[in-house]
């Protein structure tokens, strides 16, 4: 798989997450991420992988 698709799935999952966070008010476990920070995440990792997507088609 190219890399730019792997970060868009891990956008996409990360915004999964980010949403079900916001909506139940409960931060990750682990390290008690709030969802504003998921969410911000998910859009680094969009424009990543569009910057990377179109690195890839030159």
């Amino acid at each position: 798989m190219k890399p730019g698709k792997i970060i868009l799935i891990v956008g996409i999952i990360s915004m999964i997450v980010g949403i079900i966070s916001r909506i139940t008010m409960i931060p990750l476990p682990p390290a008690d991420l709030e969802a504003g920070a998921i969410l911000q995440f998910a859009g680094v990792c969009f424009l990543l992988s569009i910057a990377l997507s179109l690195i890839e088609k030159k």
